[in-house]
C-alpha cells in the first residue's frame, strides 16, 4: 500500500510503500492503524496530529457506491477516534494518483494547500485563498489546476470545533471536526488530479457484478433515487423518534410542509462518480441552491430548533456548507441555546422555532463572535461554559436524527460508536424501524450492532457507500467478499472479513484508550420518558445496562 506522508512544519514529502497495511484491506481499516503514529494525549491541534485520507480496492473503478473516500484523526469534539467519509469525486481522483494513503502532519508557518498530481506532491502558498468560503476557495483551484478539490472554509480557519471538510460545493468530510483541525495546520486545500489506470482481477465479472449491482438498486433503492435521503423523514417521523425540540419530544407535527415544499422545489439529481443512484438532490428556493437539505439537516435545522421554514433550512445549509461547518452539530448547539433560553439560563433571548436566529447564530459561530463563540467549542464545552446541564452528547459529539428512546439498538450503537454519537458505525435505526428486531427491547440489539459495526469497518475499508449496503435491502458479506475477490483476485471467506472487520473496529477502541476516552453511556434526558400519540418511549437503565453486557460479551472485551 502508498502510504505519502507530508510534514508540514518541514515542507517535506515523501512515498513509501507499506505492505503491513494490506492486512487491513485500505480506507479505514490502514488509516486507523497508522493513526496510532501520532503522539499520544497530544491536544487535537498539535501539529503532530495527523489528518489521514485513505481510498481503497473499490476506489477508481466505474461502479455505483464505488467513490467513497475515508479520512482518520484525532477529534477535537471528543479527544479520541475521529473519522469521516466523503463522496462525490474526489476518492476516484485521489485513486488515479496511485496514492492510497495520505498522511499529513505538522503546521505551516503560512496558509498553503497541496497540490498532488500523481506522484508530485507540492506544497504551494495559499496566502490568497485564507479567509475565502469553501465555494470561492475550490472555484479557484479548480480553474488553476483542474483536478478535485478538498477545501475548508472560515469555520476551519477559526478552528471551530465541528469545522468539516467540503468537496463540490456540497459533499462533506462532515462529523467530528477534521474541518478544524486541518485549520490548525493552516492547510486551506488539497488537490488531487491523476492520470493512473485501475486495473482489476476480473474485468467481465466486474461487468456481471454491475449488472446485478444495478438491478439491485433499481428494486431495492427506488425510494432513495427518487427522493434522496429525506425519504426516510415521515417513517422517522410516524415511528416517534424524530428529534424535535432539543429533545424534549420524538415527533414534528409540521413535519408535512418541510417535505411537502422540498419535493416542489428540488430542480435536479446529483451523483457521484459512477452511481446510478444519485440520491443528491439540488434544491432551489429563491435565490438559495443547494445540495439537500439531506435528512439529517432537515432533522437539525429543522424539528430539533422547532422550525417548519424550509427556506431558513435551506439557507442555513448553504451557509454551512460555504463556511464548512457540520450541519447535525450546527443544529444540535443552536436547539441547545434555544433550550437554555427557554428557561432562562442564559442572557440571549432565542425562542424554539426563531428562524432569523438560525440564520444569525450560524454567521457568529463561523467567525466565532459573541455567543457564538461559546456555541463553536460544541455542546459539551458550550455545557460547561455557560455552567448549565442539558447538554446532549455522547463522549463530545452530538447525536444525529434518531431519539434512541424507540430505538434500542440506536441507543446502544450511540454508546458503543468510537467517535461519539453516531448513526453511521451500524446503521442500526434500520433493523429497528423495518422491525427485525423489537425496537423498545433489549434482546438481539447486542449481535445486530456488533455485527454490523464489524460489517462496515470492512465497508469503510475497500471504501464503498452506506446507501448500496443498508441492512435487509442492501449488500451484505458474501457480496462483499465477491466483490473484493473480483476486483483484487485475493479471495477472502466471509469470516475472514469478519475477522478483519472486528480487529479493525478493536483498533478504534484501543485508540479511545490510549486516548483516555471510555465514555459508553447517554446523556440523562434519553433516560426519561418522551410521548407519542398514546404511546411512551424510554430507555430503561436495566435494559441499557444489559444490551452493554451482552455486547462486551460479543467482543470478547472485559
Amino acid at each position: 500500500m502508498n502510504v505519502a506522508y507530508v510534514d508540514l512544519s518541514k515542507e517535506k514529502t515523501k512515498t513509501k510503500e507499506i505492505k503491513e497495511l494490506d492486512y487491513f484491506i485500505g480506507g479505514k481499516g490502514a488509516a486507523t492503524k497508522l493513526l496510532f503514529n501520532t503522539p499520544p494525549k497530544i491536544d487535537a491541534f498539535h501539529p503532530e496530529n495527523a489528518i489521514i485520507f485513505g481510498v481503497g480496492p473499490l476506489n477508481g473503478i466505474k461502479l455505483s457506491g464505488a467513490s467513497r473516500m475515508t479520512c482518520v484523526f484525532k477529534s477535537p469534539m471528543t479527544n479520541g477516534y475521529g473519522e469521516s467519509q466523503c463522496g462525490g469525486f474526489i476518492a476516484h481522483e485521489m485513486r488515479k494518483t496511485g496514492i492510497d494513503i495520505l498522511y499529513i502532519y505538522g503546521k505551516a508557518k503560512k496558509p498553503v494547500y497541496l497540490l498532488i498530481e500523481n506522484d508530485n506532491i507540492r506544497i504551494k502558498d495559499a496566502s490568497h485563498l485564507w479567509g475565502k468560503d469553501a465555494f470561492e476557495t475550490e472555484e479557484i483551484l479548480k480553474k488553476d489546476h483542474k483536478g478535485e478539490v478538498l477545501c475548508i472554509g472560515q469555520a476551519g480557519e477559526n478552528l471551530v470545533r465541528f469545522a468539516c471538510i467540503t468537496h463540490r460545493k456540497g459533499r462533506q468530510f462532515g462529523r467530528a471536526g477534521v474541518g478544524a483541525v486541518m485549520g490548525s495546520k493552516m492547510l486551506k486545500a488539497v488537490v488531487f488530479r491523476g492520470d493512473k489506470k485501475i486495473e482489476v482481477s476480473e474485468p467481465e465479472k466486474l461487468d456481471e457484478f454491475r449488472e446485478w449491482l444495478d438491478l439491485l438498486i433499481k428494486e431495492k433503492l427506488a425510494g432513495m433515487k427518487k427522493y434522496g435521503t429525506p425519504n426516510i423523514l415521515p417513517l422517522v417521523n410516524e415511528a416517534g423518534v424524530l428529534p424535535t425540540k432539543y429533545w424534549q419530544e420524538g415527533s414534528f407535527e409540521k413535519f408535512e410542509s418541510i417535505v411537502d415544499l422540498m419535493q416542489k422545489h428540488v430542480k435536479r439529481n446529483s451523483s457521484c462518480y459512477g452511481c446510478i443512484v444519485a440520491c443528491g438532490k439540488i434544491t432551489k428556493i429563491d435565490d438559495v441552491e443547494v445540495e439537500g437539505p439531506e435528512y439529517e439537516t432537515l432533522f437539525a435545522l429543522g424539528s430539533l430548533c422547532y422550525n417548519d421554514d424550509l427556506k431558513t433550512i435551506a439557507k442555513a445549509n448553504d451557509l454551512c456548507d460555504r463556511y464548512g461547518m457540520d450541519t447535525i452539530t450546527t443544529g444540535n448547539v443552536i436547539a441547545f441555546l434555544m433550550a437554555c433560553s427557554e428557561r432562562g439560563e442564559v442572557e440571549e433571548n432565542v425562542k424554539f422555532g426563531d428562524k432569523d436566529s438560525i440564520i444569525d447564530l450560524i454567521n457568529k459561530i463561523a467567525f466565532r463572535r459573541e455567543i457564538g463563540d461559546v456555541l463553536a467549542e460544541g455542546v459539551k464545552r458550550a455545557a460547561e461554559i455557560l455552567n448549565v446541564d442539558n447538554g446532549v452528547h455522547v463522549k463530545g459529539l452530538e447525536p444525529p436524527g434518531y431519539d434512541p428512546r424507540g430505538l434500542y439498538g440506536t441507543a446502544l450503537s450511540y454508546a458503543t460508536s468510537p467517535r461519539g454519537a453516531c448513526h453511521m458505525r451500524a446503521v442500526a435505526h434500520r433493523p429497528n424501524l423495518v422491525g427485525i428486531v423489537d425496537r423498545t427491547s433489549p434482546k438481539g440489539q447486542a449481535a445486530i450492532v456488533k455485527d454490523l459495526e464489524d460489517f462496515y469497518c470492512i465497508v469503510d475499508s475497500l471504501v464503498f457507500c452506506r446507501f448500496l449496503c443498508l441492512p435487509s435491502i442492501g449488500m451484505y458479506w458474501n457480496d462483499i467478499a465477491n466483490l473484493y475477490e473480483i476486483v483484487t483476485g485475493v479471495k477472502l471467506s466471509v469470516e475472514d472479513l469478519k475477522e478483519r472487520g472486528a480487529k479493525i473496529f478493536d483498533l478504534t477502541r484501543d485508540f479511545n484508550l490510549r486516548e483516555g476516552v471510555k465514555d459508553e453511556n447517554l446523556p440523562p434526558i434519553f433516560f426519561k420518558p418522551i410521548k407519542h400519540y398514546k404511546k411512551e418511549f424510554v430507555i430503561r437503565k436495566e435494559d441499557f445496562e444489559q444490551m452493554l453486557q451482552d455486547y462486551y460479551r460479543l467482543r470478547g472485551w472485559t
